[in-house]
């Protein structure tokens, strides 16, 4: 929800331009009274010293005020951003991605549910900073291969959630292929190969949400079950 404050000082339609400078303009107006009575206890309307007032006074005061709204709002989307995000790999968290696929989800489209394969060996033979960087180079991965209009949320540990809306089922697998031969990551003198497993799912447009993330889930399941780098369908049809 938006804050009063910053929706009246910056509105996005004619309205709320027309109450904001009303506003403003009360105010100079009344600045202007104030001065009259203060000065010999009577009140002479004299229009130059309005509008001498509204020039002086006014546009700085609006100018100020507009520009500390304005950073307002640009600090409350910062935060909002931050609170959505994960913060090791910058994607969108559980929440947050549920929301925003589910507002999508009305077209038809491709749901992925990733996961690097042997992560717990990986921090085991190195450390938990080399599994972070895994996860890391990952999520830098998935930001090359997807679209600006792609969902992409880290859902549970090192497990990645991705909904390509629009897409076919075949060519979310052609996607979820590309990952799955997974990325090299360096840290000081030791490279670590990984790979992912995948699970797809199509979505209709009319499945839940909820659904949709189990049959993905349950595919990824399978996909590591038969080793790294697989890709598994829904309807446990082999993919790769």
């Amino acid at each position: 929800m938006h804050s009063p404050i910053v929706s009246l000082l910056g509105p996005k339609n004619r309205l709320g331009w027309f109450i904001r400078y009303v506003i403003l303009a009360l105010g100079v107006i009344g600045t202007v009274f104030a001065h009259d009575v203060i000065t010999d206890n009577a009140f002479h309307g004299r229009i130059g010293d309005y509008l001498g007032a509204m020039v002086m006074l006014g546009l700085p005061l609006y100018a100020v005020l507009t520009g500390i709204m304005a950073d307002m709002g640009r600090l409350r989307v910062q935060l909002i951003e931050v609170s959505e995000t994960d913060q090791m790999t910058g994607l969108l968290q559980r929440l947050p991605f549920i929301r925003e696929t589910e507002r999508k989800l009305i077209q038809t489209g491709t749901l992925l549910m990733l996961d690097i394969d042997e992560l717990g060996q990986i921090n085991e033979k190195h450390d938990h900073y080399a599994g972070d960087l895994c996860l890391m180079a990952l999520a830098i991965r998935l930001r090359e291969v997807t679209r600006a209009t792609d969902v992409i949320g880290r859902i549970d540990g090192a497990t990645i959630a991705m909904y390509l809306p629009g897409t076919p089922v075949d060519a979310g697998r052609q996607v979820a292929e590309r990952l799955a031969n997974g990325i090299q990551v360096t840290t000081g003198a030791t490279r670590i190969e990984i790979t992912v497993s995948v699970g797809v799912v199509m979505a209709d447009g009319d499945t839940p949400l909820r659904l949709l993330m189990k049959q993905a889930e349950d595919a990824l399941l399978r996909a590591k079950t038969r080793g790294r780098a697989q890709v598994m369908l829904s309807e446990e049809k082999i993919a790769a």
